[in-house]
């Protein structure tokens, strides 16, 4: 019966302890649940959020060119747009399909989103085996480690790390907004300048023509030497803007070309309009734009850092203060054939005696206090820049509307008098000349006008969505501090 009573002992003690085995890898099992279950990320979903947009994306289709099918595509896309002539938004998508520097960007923002969500990963366990020989005994150490302070701030982690996520987001949608409006705004001074150097060159013929009739009356006789030399002069200063013209349509050619990323073959096959769009009947209303605000780049990123700040001063608080290491250790031992087991547990912790992270915790707090006033500026500020933005516009618009509706139209007028009192004998022919050269004249002006009108366009979409050049994305902050601490 003791016999029995002993079996009965041990039979309890072996459910005991695998009850308690199987305890254990229920745990560990969740451990490993819960540290994959980290964040990651979609730069397909980002780019499919980009392309939704149409305040961002105009025209055309965003695409990673991966692959050697996706590269065929976008080949063969904006091979079909050369074949026409190229307006705005289908040099915007030209750009998107053609630009290598347009390629690189999205590649750079798919690695600083990968960055990103990497934050949200605790450090792989490090396994270590050692062998030891004493005499006859033989002992094999195998001891496997990890950063509990990294387990038990992982959630804190994972929030930071969906919100650089984020931030890298907005910040991609922001960089591919800038590229696109560079595109349009490269577009428009193209196409001004070729209209702008088609008005030069009727201007210049203009004034040819009355230096070398100016020149004929001279040796008639019918002319004086001051007014000749009048002549030749305004005719020497027409060939001088005239070159100036082509020398702005070339640079503002080519540099479209850059932007779009054409070889030179493709770029002699670039065909674009010889005249900018019509002046709109109508400004943009500023009730349309002006409940975007709080939809600015600027503005959500700066809430963004603000939220991401707040979340890492709760992570750094406790690394400043410690650090714990937890290790198990299972060596076996053998000595002269007989074999046994040493098991254990190994804590590790940071005691803070000569350093207890009150200047780091005071570092982040500060930062913490920035980030709130950076972002109640730019909220602030927001409004103001908008009003700016759109009075601009407006004045823009209004001395377009005045050029193309007052002014042209009066120089109309007077040269249609000019044409009629000439061919009446009352007036002579450089008075009629000097009315065409005026109506020219003001036609160039005109031509800067609109231009302005639609610089200014653009640029009250800018500010609309709060893009801010030379911005440096806090991902790219995150990956560069992460790369220095060897991670």
């Amino acid at each position: 019966m003791k016999l029995e009573g002993g079996n009965i002992t041990l039979v309890k003690k072996a459910r005991k302890k695998n009850r308690l085995a199987m305890k254990l890898r229920i745990f560990y099992f969740g451990l490993i649940f819960l540290i994959s279950g980290c964040t990651s990320y979609k730069f397909d979903q980002s780019l499919n959020n980009i392309n939704s947009n149409k305040d961002i994306v105009i025209a055309g289709k965003i695409t990673a060119a991966i692959n050697q099918e996706q590269q065929n595509e976008l080949f063969n896309n904006s091979k079909a747009l050369l074949n026409s002539e190229v307006g705005e938004k289908e040099a915007v998508e030209l750009m998107l399909s053609k630009s290598p520097s347009f390629q690189s960007l999205l590649f750079k923002y798919r690695g600083s989103g990968s960055a990103a969500a990497q934050e949200g990963r605790i450090s792989n366990p490090v396994f270590s085996l050692e062998r030891m020989v004493k005499g006859s005994e033989i002992e094999y150490g195998r001891f496997l480690s990890f950063g509990l302070l990294d387990l038990l701030t992982l959630p804190t982690k994972q929030k930071s790390s969906k919100l650089a996520v984020d931030l890298n987001d907005i910040n991609f949608a922001s960089e591919i907004f800038g590229a696109i409006n560079d595109v349009r705004m490269s577009w428009l001074e193209a196409v001004a300048s070729e209209q702008q150097l088609t008005l030069y060159n009727n201007a210049f013929i203009a004034f040819s023509a009355n230096a070398e009739l100016a020149k004929r009356m001279k040796k008639t006789g019918n002319m004086t030497t001051s007014d000749r030399v009048r002549q030749q002069l305004i005719y020497s200063e027409a060939t001088v803007a005239l070159a100036k013209a082509k020398m702005r349509k070339i640079s503002s050619r080519e540099n479209l070309i850059r932007k779009i990323g054409l070889t030179e073959s493709e770029a002699n096959n670039l065909t674009i309009p010889k005249k900018l769009p019509e002046l709109p009947k109508t400004p943009i209303s500023i009730e349309k734009i002006a409940d975007k605000i709080s939809d600015r780049f600027d503005v959500k990123t700066a809430r963004i850092e603000y939220e991401l700040l707040l979340e890492q001063l709760g992570v750094e608080k406790i690394n400043s203060y410690t650090d714990i290491e937890f290790g198990y250790r299972n060596d076996r031992i053998k000595d002269d054939g007989v074999i046994s087991n040493k098991k254990g547990y190994e804590l590790e912790i940071k005691i803070p005696i000569f350093d207890w992270g009150n200047l780091q915790r005071d570092t982040i707090q500060a930062d913490l206090i920035a980030k709130q006033k950076i972002y109640e500026n730019i909220v602030l500020a927001a409004a103001s820049e908008l009003r700016e933005a759109y009075q601009n516009y407006r004045t823009a618009f209004d001395i377009a509307k005045h050029y193309y509706d007052q002014i042209i139209p009066m120089h109309e007028i007077l040269l249609e008098e000019a044409t009629y009192n000439y061919n009446g004998m009352i007036i002579g022919i450089f008075e009629l000349m000097q009315s065409g050269l005026e109506k020219s004249t003001a036609e160039i002006k005109a031509t800067d006008a609109l231009q302005n009108l639609f610089t200014a366009e653009l640029n009250l979409n800018s500010v609309v969505l709060g893009r801010k050049l030379g911005a440096k994305s806090r991902t790219t902050e995150i990956a560069s501090n992460k790369a220095k601490k060897g991670h």
